[in-house]
């Protein structure tokens, strides 16, 4: 069972035996062999004690290094000083070592033992024969120990008795109080029993199947503690079990290695030490011993596939019914050894935190409303990391609210060294360009897009997808949503890293990203060579002045931002709609002869750059990225050739009357131009140029009144985005086919007509052309256009007609015809629509809303003030998908009862339906209900509002 540390008083042996030698053959025998078959670690005297040994104390220290001993008093028991030595001893190790005894009587009566009669007696009267006082002291002790052990509860084996069945009972009773529970977890668990439900159920403990389970996490989260938690509630149903810990750590050497698997096999076969010389001998014995049994093995915090391959190298090297747990930070070794399933450890709750943060942090008679809001905020800082938590907590126990909020301050610079220490382990198994990409994520790039990061990273040659997979797979970040997340704590290691580089000096750090630290570098001109990337905030009104001296030895800069926060693009729509924008003026000033830094700079971002193109002596071989909102800039160069550049981003740059020609851009994929006023002077015939070109924004783009006859060259444009370009009055034909093209955003324009060449770009799927109000026609061939998803014709008000075969439009999920004048089209074809806006459009013609009803797909139908009068027809009902409905400022009196066939539906609009006279029974499903200004009654009033209802507004 379970191995010596894993007991709570450091024993050696589960079971210490004491018998006198009559018994040895056959009942102590059988006795012993059932305890070790089942995996309890039995000390017997003729198999243990090593040669030489001097046999009462080798005795005596078995007894002290057990856990349980078993007496076995038979006939003869008491003529044995030695066994009756053995006794005192055992009791005293059950009153001091708080050693569970159990006795069993072998055909003796246990009054005779407790009282010393019978055999006992006549063996108590030899021994006190010619006794001296001396020998009495003794003899009066065995006789205490006597009726000590024979007042305790055993067992009494009678001649008409199965021993067979008696030692099924004893070896059943020490499996279950020796059951490995005795790993210590730790007091103050918060959370444990739901993560434990989920284990439980991911293992399927029932399943006769050997399943290899991961359980990952980052580094303090609470992997060890769970696997130990789960391994003390489970082992017991297991054969043998094993828990190896701090695999990683013990694995460092060849010996080391060898050390474990042979602690394993001691563990499952209960004390047998086995003899391995060298580490492929263990495994073979390993996959020899764990094959016969139904066994559970963890391997706690293993990072690398060699440790797994050394002690777990196939389902094939474990019995049926085998689990095998291994705890890791590396999700990417699971995936590579094939486990069956794993696990990731999530972070505490906002309530769990605070729990167990108060555990340790407040001792029971604390006035805890002293210290006010002090304690969410450490927990904020934790975000929920049961490490950083507990020592925190404890590191804080007893201290005042202001040394409280010292250390809060204090904990924004210097982190505590313990959880340092801890989280680090990841990053120091990175290469590195690993080491490179996550430093640059935890200073510049958290939260940002992954596709923008990964290419101004392979900008640097740090192969990011790469990266990006190893990061994962060690927790150190998380990928959502297209997203780079990292735990702040993660991010403050990244921090405490560059800083580290040398404490007291900024300037001999690898990144900048602090406002102070930042300034002081450049006013005080202490930039070195180290320095590779600077992000610097402008959101203050405090002025710098960037001089070429500052930056006179950053040979290594590749990354260099000057922004404002996340305010500032809002900020600037509004000032440029406003007309204030000249008014917003840059902070950073250069000096007349400035000059860029590096040579080495891959991604270039300065908002309100203050100059009208960039300087003669800028150079830019490696730039990758080119961010100049809000800028001076009038043009970017000449003739010069970027071959690397693939962002321009020159975005509500008033300036700007010239773009760049697509030759000096090669391998441009996204132009920016947002909120630009100038125009295309003359079409550039070379834009077939730009093989990689994918994103073309031009929105807000005023002055532009065409756009390239070229542009259909671009063969692999995905987004082109025109939307409040209110000049634009026309769209190129189509010349060849565009199929890669998948957004065209148009609203806003003053297009007239599109081209029936539409129908070449096969691959769009988002098409917006609201609020054109000069919009006249729509060629058929839009219909032809197959891949749609999305069509916007709201607010179309000029628009005579809209193409009758939409049906063919079989992707098509959403749909906005609001405000239209013209004829609708049946839309009964468009299988996929979900989201359909007739709002303020003429649904008169009752036949068209019945044509609407067989959208089974539909979840959300906008029909307000679209002159609905009379009945709401009753096929309405039919929409068995439908989530929300809205129907106000109509005319009609009535709604079908069937209404609350509708099992999905959650909102439904009924404002300002003034003819509306009643209301039947709603869905219980209904959550919101917007029924102000309307004069209904109610059908059924203690049904009428359903129990899901959050809102209702009358």
């Amino acid at each position: 069972m379970a191995s010596a540390s894993t007991s709570t008083h450091e024993g050696i042996y589960d079971v210490f035996l004491s018998f006198r030698g009559e018994t040895r053959y056959h009942f102590t025998d059988h006795l012993y062999s059932a305890l070790r078959d089942n995996g309890v670690h039995t000390f017997r005297d003729d198999e243990e004690l090593e040669r030489g040994d001097v046999i009462a104390p080798g005795l005596l220290k078995a007894i002290e290094q057990s856990r349980i001993s078993i007496v076995i008093f038979s006939e003869n028991y008491a003529q044995s000083r030695w066994c009756l030595d053995e006794l005192v001893k055992i009791i005293e190790c059950m009153t001091e070592r708080k050693q569970i005894v159990l006795p069993v009587f072998y055909h003796v009566d246990p009054s005779h033992v407790r009282k010393q009669m019978g055999s006992y007696g006549e063996a108590f009267a030899y021994h006190e024969k010619d006794a001296d006082l001396k020998k009495r002291e003794k003899i009066q002790k065995w006789r205490t120990a006597l009726t000590e052990t024979s007042n305790l509860s055993g067992w009494h084996l009678l001649d008409n008795q199965s021993e067979s069945n008696v030692i099924k009972e004893i070896t059943d009773k020490i499996i279950t109080r020796l059951n490995p529970r005795s790993l210590y977890v730790g007091k103050n668990i918060v959370g444990m029993n739901i993560r434990l439900e989920k284990l439980l159920s991911l293992i399927n403990i029932d399943s006769n199947d050997v399943c290899f389970v991961g359980i990952c996490g980052l580094g303090g989260i609470g992997k060890t503690t769970i696997a130990k938690a789960l391994y003390n509630k489970i082992s017991n149903q297991f054969q043998g079990a094993s828990f190896l810990a701090n695999v990683r750590e013990n694995s460092e050497k060849h010996s080391d290695i060898l050390q474990l698997q042979r602690q394993l096999l001691d563990d499952i076969e209960k004390g047998k030490n086995r003899k391995i010389s060298n580490v492929h001998e263990g495994m073979d014995a390993i996959k020899k011993v764990l094959s016969l049994g139904r066994v559970l093995v963890v391997l706690d915090d293993v990072d690398n596939f060699e440790q797994l391959k050394h002690f777990a190298g196939e389902h094939d090297w474990f019995g049926p019914g085998s689990r095998i747990l291994i705890t890791t930070r590396n999700k990417h070794l699971l995936h590579v050894h094939g486990v069956d399933k794993y696990h990731e450890i999530e972070e505490l709750n906002s309530e769990e935190a605070l729990q167990l943060f108060s555990l340790y942090a407040f001792k029971p008679n604390c006035h805890q409303e002293d210290y006010e809001d002090l304690p969410d905020r450490i927990v904020k800082y934790a975000k929920g990391l049961p490490l950083a938590l507990r020592v925190l907590g404890s590191h804080l126990c007893e201290r005042t609210p202001s040394e409280w909020e010292s250390e809060l301050h204090k904990l924004e610079r210097e982190p505590i060294q313990e959880i340092q220490n801890v989280l680090k382990i990841s990053y120091d198994g990175l290469d590195r360009t690993q080491g490179e990409i996550f430093l640059d994520i935890a200073c510049f790039f958290k939260g940002q897009d992954k596709d923008f990061v990964s290419r101004i990273l392979d900008g640097c040659d740090f192969y990011a997808e790469s990266g990006f997979s190893v990061l994962c797979d060690r927790c150190l970040i998380t990928i959502l949503d297209n997203k780079i997340h990292m735990h702040d704590l993660i991010q403050q290691m990244g921090w405490h890293i560059v800083r580290e580089q040398n404490p007291e000096k900024p300037g001999k750090w690898s990144r900048l990203w602090e406002r102070e630290d930042v300034f002081r570098v450049l006013t005080r001109y202490e930039g070195t060579e180290a320095i590779k990337g600077i992000f610097l905030d402008m959101s203050t009104s405090k002025q710098l002045q960037f001089t070429t001296e500052a930056f006179k030895m950053m040979n290594d800069l590749r990354l260099l931002k000057v922004h404002q926060d996340a305010n500032y693009d809002s900020a600037v729509k509004y000032w440029t709609l406003a007309g204030l924008f000249e008014m917003h003026l840059s902070q950073v000033h250069f000096c007349r002869d400035f000059k860029f830094p590096s040579q080495e700079l891959r991604y270039l971002h300065w908002d309100g750059y203050p100059l009208e193109s960039l300087p003669s002596n800028f150079y830019a071989e490696n730039l990758v990225e080119l961010n100049l909102r809000c800028s001076n800039i009038k043009q970017l160069w000449e003739t010069e050739l970027f071959k690397k550049l693939k962002v321009i981003n020159l975005s509500h740059s008033q300036h700007l009357n010239k773009i760049p020609n697509p030759s000096s851009v090669p391998n441009l994929e996204i132009l920016t131009l947002e909120g630009c006023r100038f125009t295309f002077d003359s079409p550039h015939e070379t834009l077939e140029l730009l093989t990689n070109f994918f994103s073309l924004i031009l929105i807000g783009c005023i002055n532009l009144e065409s756009l390239p006859r070229s542009i259909y060259k671009l063969r692999r444009l995905t987004t082109l985005c025109c939307g409040g370009c209110k000049n634009l009055r026309s769209f190129p034909e189509i010349m060849g086919n565009m199929e890669k093209l998948r957004k065209l955003d148009l609203d806003n324009t003053a297009i007239v007509k599109l081209p029936s060449s539409i129908e070449h770009l096969k691959g769009l799927e988002y098409l917006d052309l609201s609020n054109c109000k000069d919009l006249i026609t729509i060629p058929q061939s839009i219909c032809n256009l197959t891949s749609l998803k999305f069509l916007n014709f709201d607010f179309c008000s000029k628009l005579e007609k809209l193409p009758e075969d939409l049906k063919s439009l079989k992707c098509l999920q959403k749909l906005y015809l609001q405000d239209l004048n013209c004829q609708l089209p049946s839309v009964s074809g468009l299988c996929s629509l979900k989201v359909l806006n007739l709002s303020e459009s003429n649904v008169t013609d009752k036949g068209i809303l019945i044509n609407i009803c067989h959208l089974s797909s539909l979840e959300e139908l906008y029909l307000n003030n679209c002159n609905l009068m009379g009945e709401i027809p009753s096929e309405v009902c039919q929409l068995s998908s439908l989530k929300e409905l809205d129907l106000s400022w109509n005319h009609f009196s009535s709604i079908p009862a069937s209404i609350s066939q509708l099992s999905k539906l959650k909102a439904l609009g009924l404002s300002h339906c003034r003819n509306l006279l009643q209301i039947p029974e709603l869905p219980s499903t209904l959550q919101f209900l917007d029924a102000h200004n309307s004069h209904f009654t109610l059908s059924s009033p203690s049904s009428f509002l359903p129990s899901s209802f959050s809102e209702f507004q009358v």
